[in-house]
């Protein structure tokens, strides 16, 4: 079954101009399972494109020998309006320049758009219950009428990511090692990739804030769960966001090594026909969201390390030194930055330059540090 490369214009802005996303579908109209990875929503986050490209070299292989089993799309590009973001050389691909925010945030909550149209369409059967509601978020998505170019590539992905039984949301961080950003509903359930993939890090919410992406397809089925009790609802979806390293880790080395985790995972799920490999020993568990601590700077300067990422730290122990060059007595241009938790150190800063209040460190822990909104914007 050949695959079919499709291009999906969004609203044009301004005249003479239209940007489009491709979507490469393997398996189209296949039943069974279906799996949705889309790379770079936010635009500068080069590693997932580099993931995605080495996949589909595989994907194309697969298909050639007829081993695709289930419907397969990769989104190469997720964001072309981010990707045009440039400013002195400089790909700005996280924040929209319009005005409308971080790109992965503020997706739509399915729950809501969903819940009322389910009113005695439900029955015992929770396989029936699961195509229901999928078709009821189909009929909400297609509703939607976009106002905006950047409204019109909302619409567009979750449209296709919402019909997906795996969703994968391809990402990176700024200097750091491979993590997971999952639902706690989809735990231990995507333990073989996490193990596959390598990952120092498995962080877990069924409700993070900001309504990113990955979440939009996991927390309706927990949550028309508690709305409809008498009714099996299944959780239907797997998704998850995936940090690949950081922004400078991009060769065919690497974007290779991703593809064949994420490749050994379609293979494990029936996606596409073979065997996987054995699974090596995990690197880490999964730790609550809640119990990431986000370290930022406390002031101006430039930060300087004494720890490699991936050491183990315990809570007050040193992780990096701010020094004010602007210090009037040079003795005293240097402050501690000490980790507040006991966890892995796995994420710091590439541009060493900062200003007050900016993330200088990530550390994964155990212990709940804060409630609410638990991602940095």
């Amino acid at each position: 079954m050949a695959r079919q490369t499709e291009r999906h214009p969004l609203i044009s802005e301004a005249p003479g101009t239209q940007r489009t996303v491709i979507f490469h579908r393997y398996g189209a109209g296949t039943p069974g399972k279906k799996a949705y990875i889309q790379a770079a929503l936010h635009a500068d986050e080069t590693p997932a494109m580099a993931a995605a490209h080495h996949l589909l070299q595989k994907l194309e292989d697969a298909d050639k020998k007829g081993l695709i089993k289930g419907e397969i799309v990769v989104v190469p590009y997720a964001n072309p309006i981010g990707l045009d973001q440039f400013s002195s050389d400089v790909l700005l691909g996280r924040l929209h320049t319009g005005g409308e925010g971080n790109f992965n945030r503020s997706w739509y909550d399915l729950t809501e758009m969903t819940k009322d149209r389910l009113q005695g369409r439900l029955g015992k059967d929770a396989a029936e219950n699961v195509d229901i509601i999928r078709s009821a978020m189909q009929e909400a998505i297609n509703e939607v009428v976009p106002v905006s170019e950047f409204d019109s590539l909302r619409k567009l992905l979750v449209g296709e990511a919402a019909k997906a039984d795996f969703v994968f949301d391809l990402h990176c961080d700024d200097d750091s090692l491979p993590y997971l950003y999952i639902s706690s509903l989809n735990w231990p359930d995507c333990q073989d990739f996490a193990a596959d993939f390598g990952s120092y890090a498995v962080m877990m919410a069924e409700n993070s804030g900001g309504n990113s992406f990955d979440e939009v397809y996991t927390r309706p089925w927990a949550e028309l769960g508690r709305l409809y009790p008498d009714h099996p609802i299944p959780q239907a979806t797997m998704s998850m966001t995936v940090e690949l390293r950081g922004r400078p880790d991009v060769s065919d080395e690497i974007g290779a090594k991703d593809a064949t985790a994420l490749f050994n995972f379609l293979v494990r799920r029936g996606l596409v026909e073979g065997s996987a490999p054995p699974l090596p020993k995990a690197l880490c568990d999964a730790t609550g969201t809640n119990a990431c601590e986000i370290i930022t700077s406390p002031g101006a300067g430039f930060v300087t390390y004494c720890l490699e990422l991936g050491s183990v730290v315990k809570k007050g122990q040193q992780i990096a030194t701010l020094i004010d060059p602007t210090a009037e007595d040079p003795t005293e241009a240097r402050t501690p930055i000490c980790a507040g938790t006991d966890g892995i150190f796995f994420t710091a800063k590439q541009h060493k330059a900062v200003k007050p209040g900016m993330v200088v460190a990530k550390v994964a822990g155990t212990v709940a540090l804060k409630d609410g909104l638990l991602l940095e914007d």
